[in-house]
């Protein structure tokens, strides 16, 4: 579809006489169809067959050519509402002030707000999901079914933060709408996000797949996939290619250290980044996030277990930029170690313990001060988080302790830092 027809479908232009502005619905009429009849049957009163006979020049209204084209102005059209519902959420969400749960339904004139680290995912009956990510403020505009046609229009309006979607395929007379107070961008089955910067007062429309139509007060674009359009409350639009996703710099890394921490590489370009985790690999359930100026990113109190990450840089136009998911498993594994004199005559206690789930296997090495060759004393598979070593000669030594933690989804190694060890003459 044009970028002209696309965008027909975003505010439809006015046939004949419809008021200048007004949202209309284009219908073409069928054999029987009269002005009485789609009025008593479709539209929202028996009488409403006057305004449309005047709006569009109707002489006979029970006699309209088949073919004839009728603007409609979508307020009159009756429907029935389309279910949208939380379909899942983690952290500080509200709607309209009320308690969020699982499987509410929304209904237009709804207001969800996200905190800081607050997600939810909405899906709808006609199969899209809208994912809002923290700090956002959505309102659900329309969500609705016309009776007239086999049509559903849904509209939310972006107040603050970002929409990403993944909007159904639309039917010829359907339409999927996201609203910010700068832009308005339409879809007919694609994945895509739109934001609103309160700070910036500009919108980012951004495409992962198919393509969008945006929309300013001065200009619209066609916008494919890889590619982002910014508008300001001036009124342009400024389209350009998505930054690359940030490659995880140690996809393979177990994350065993108190604080699960990624590194990404930096991307060309890139003002800010975005990390999140989630449990699933298509992130409907985002359990933290993080915005920094750099590709690095610490959470706290992750459970064990397999999740996903993923980064996107950020443009100095506000556009977010490509994501790549990544696998990783959690699992909290600590270490902490001492050694002293024991009771034995010239003998060393070494003691360690460790902090975690599963089943424990310790190994103790001892080396020469340099650290270098084979080590004095390698004792593997330690079940007892103590050993004690007599006989040793005068002079420095380096000692450090290993642990295998193995759950039922893995084994993960840990290694303390050398410590030094100094045996008197």
């Amino acid at each position: 579809m044009s970028i002209a027809g696309l965008l027909l479908c975003l505010s439809a232009g006015p046939l004949h006489a419809a008021p200048a502005g007004e949202d209309t619905f284009v219908y073409t009429v069928k054999r029987s169809d009269t002005l009485y009849g789609l009025s008593q049957d479709y539209l929202t009163g028996p009488n409403i067959w006057r305004e449309l006979q005047a709006a569009n020049r109707v002489r006979i209204p029970r006699n309209m050519p088949v073919g004839y084209r009728l603007a409609i102005p979508r307020r009159l059209l009756k429907f029935t509402p389309v279910a949208l519902r939380v379909q899942t959420f983690s952290g500080p969400v509200a709607v309209s002030g009320a308690e969020v749960r699982k499987g509410l339904e929304l209904a237009e004139g709804s207001v969800i707000t996200t905190g800081a680290n607050g997600f939810v995912v909405i899906s709808g009956a006609d199969g899209s999901r809208i994912a809002l990510p923290s700090n956002t403020r959505v309102k659900i505009g329309q969500a609705r079914k016309y009776l007239l046609v086999p049509a559903i229009d849904i509209e939310l309006q972006v107040d603050r933060g970002k929409a990403e979607v993944q909007a159904a395929k639309q039917a010829p007379d359907s339409r999927f709408r996201v609203r910010t107070p700068v832009a308005v961008t339409a879809v007919r089955g694609t994945v895509f996000r739109a934001g609103y910067s309160e700070a910036a007062a500009s919108s980012a429309s951004e495409t992962i797949e198919g393509e969008i139509a945006v929309a300013a007060a001065k200009a619209e674009l066609a916008v494919p996939a890889g590619f982002g359009a910014a508008a300001k409350a001036g009124g342009g639009l400024a389209k350009e290619s998505l930054l690359p996703a940030p490659p995880l710099a140690d996809p393979a890394k177990i994350q065993t250290d108190l604080r699960v921490a990624f590194d990404f590489t930096p991307v060309e370009h890139a003002q800010s980044y975005r990390m999140q985790v989630a449990r699933d690999a298509g992130f409907l359930e985002v359990i933290a996030e993080l915005h920094a100026q750099r590709p690095h990113a610490e959470f706290e109190g992750l459970k064990n277990g397999m999740y996903f990450v993923r980064a996107a840089g950020f443009s100095a136009a506000g556009l977010q930029g490509l994501e790549e998911a990544y696998s990783f498993r959690r699992q909290r594994v600590g270490l902490a170690a001492d050694a002293g004199q024991s009771a034995l005559p010239g003998g060393f206690r070494f003691a360690w313990q460790s902090e975690g789930e599963g089943t424990s296997l310790f190994r103790f090495q001892l080396f020469g001060a340099s650290g270098d060759g084979l080590p004095l004393v390698d004792e593997p598979a330690l079940g007892k988080p103590e050993m004690t070593i007599t006989g040793l000669r005068p002079g420095a030594y380096r000692w450090r302790v290993g642990v295998i933690q193995t759950t039922p989804d893995g084994s993960a190694q840990v290694w303390l830092p050398f410590q030094k060890l100094t045996v008197g003459g």
